[in-house]
């Protein structure tokens, strides 16, 4: 596959994705945007926004229309917010390319907004977070944000707070829409059945289908830059919540890369040794070999001008003490070189991820969103092979390097959500490390 970026209509961004062997394609627009680029009155609009796509359009003007629309072509569609881009997708047999282009250019630049509809959908955002506030091991990384990124947007949650999601006006959308949603802010993604991704007459559909934009919008690409910071996690180290759960659920972080750091392939291998899969270091001290958890895994976040290196937990409430200090110490055992990288964790970690990757994306949607993503993020088109390339060339001394410069005494941050009121024996155990 060769991807390829063009323009079409109105300084649109066009990546073509054509995939041989198979009879999908996949419709897939990425906006440059997300939660953390809301105004603190409006916490959560990205994501409502995203829910209210799908209430009508101009030319299916019901929910029920524009449902059954893609049901009746025995498609998916669906849409995702995160702190830095949406998306919006519909997947569908290749042939059908055309309704899906037209549903997912209509949702996007004539959505309804009627007010009774954005009344309605707030109360089912509010049960989306009280579903989740329910999920500690979710909560959870809510949570470690809240206090890692503190007074920056990436501090909140993507659903935003109830009294600003309740607050939420047609206005407010219409001046969101103006704000972040012009062309030149968004990338198309055509992954799927090569005949169909570069016919001419697909082109002309969608520089036709792409033109009808209602009211005003942004004529180039929004300047995000303004709302970075220094990248820098807040000082505060330890958050407790309080819940009377049946598991303790915690996260334990340190400062990670950026998203463009060249370093980011060798922190994804150290990521795959120390808890990436079922043979990783702590798979095997905290579930293996003593029983504390039925899930636990390594983390890495990556942001435009920051990053977070750590893991989570699920573990039991009376031994979760153990849980964090065998988590931390395998962290620095590594960074301090007690317990060295091995030449078999190297290739099995290398193979791990180029496995991982080559099966991940044998379908349309998810190459539209590997290839769509750096793209809208990074402005630049990443193959596959180049990724796999530059997980090989990962040496050992580039692993303990990474660890090295992340796992830094008196830095580690811990979230926790569990049936503890004394904070005091968490502030000493996080003390130690």
């Amino acid at each position: 596959m060769t991807p390829k970026l063009t323009y079409f209509s109105k300084k649109l961004p066009v990546l073509l994705l054509p995939m041989d062997g198979v009879e999908s394609l996949t419709v897939m627009v990425l906006t440059n945007t997300g939660s953390r680029y809301e105004e603190s009155k409006q916490y959560g609009i990205a994501h409502f926004f995203e829910h209210m796509v799908f209430k009508g359009t101009k030319k299916y003007p019901t929910a029920q229309e524009l449902a059954a629309t893609i049901d009746g072509l025995g498609a998916e569609f669906n849409a995702f917010t995160s702190n830095e881009y949406t998306g919006y997708y519909v997947k569908a047999a290749a042939k059908h390319v055309t309704t899906a282009l037209d549903v997912v250019s209509d949702m996007l630049l004539q959505p309804n907004l009627s007010q009774e509809d954005i009344d309605r959908e707030k109360g089912v955002i509010i049960e989306e977070m009280n579903m989740y506030a329910d999920t500690p091991a979710r909560d959870v990384g809510n949570l470690f944000n809240q206090m890692a990124f503190k007074g920056t947007g990436l501090g909140h949650d993507v659903l935003g707070l109830k009294e600003t999601v309740m607050s939420i006006t047609k206005a407010d959308f219409e001046a969101f829409l103006a704000q972040w949603y012009g062309l030149p802010n968004m990338v198309l993604v055509l992954a799927g059945k090569a005949d169909e991704v570069n016919s001419k007459e697909i082109h002309k559909i969608v520089d036709d289908f792409f033109q009808k934009i209602h009211g005003k919008r942004i004529t180039e690409k929004a300047d995000i830059k303004t709302h970075f910071f220094d990248g820098k996690l807040a000082e505060q180290r330890l958050i407790i919540k309080y819940k009377d759960t049946q598991q303790a659920h915690f996260i334990l972080g340190w400062q990670g890369l950026r998203r463009d750091d060249e370093r980011r392939y060798a922190l994804s291998v150290a990521s795959a040794i120390i808890g990436g899969n079922m043979s990783s270091r702590l798979f095997s001290e905290i579930r293996e070999k003593r029983g504390l958890s039925y899930y636990v895994h390594s983390d890495v976040d990556q942001y435009h001008e920051t990053g977070v290196f750590g893991a989570s937990a699920g573990v039991d409430p009376g031994r979760v003490e153990e849980a964090i200090l065998v988590a931390a110490q395998e962290f620095h055992s590594l960074a301090n070189a007690k317990k060295p990288v091995t030449e078999i964790e190297l290739k099995r970690a290398k193979e791990f991820l180029i496995g991982s990757a080559v099966l991940g994306l044998e379908d349309s949607s998810s190459v539209a969103q590997f290839y769509g993503l750096r793209q809208v993020l990074s402005g630049e088109i990443e193959t596959l092979e180049a990724v796999i390339e530059k997980i090989q060339q990962v040496t050992i001394q580039d692993v303990q390097d990474v660890f090295k410069l992340l796992i830094k005494p008196g830095e580690m941050r811990l979230a926790l959500i569990g049936p503890y009121k004394d904070e005091a024996k968490f502030e000493k155990l996080i003390e130690e490390f």
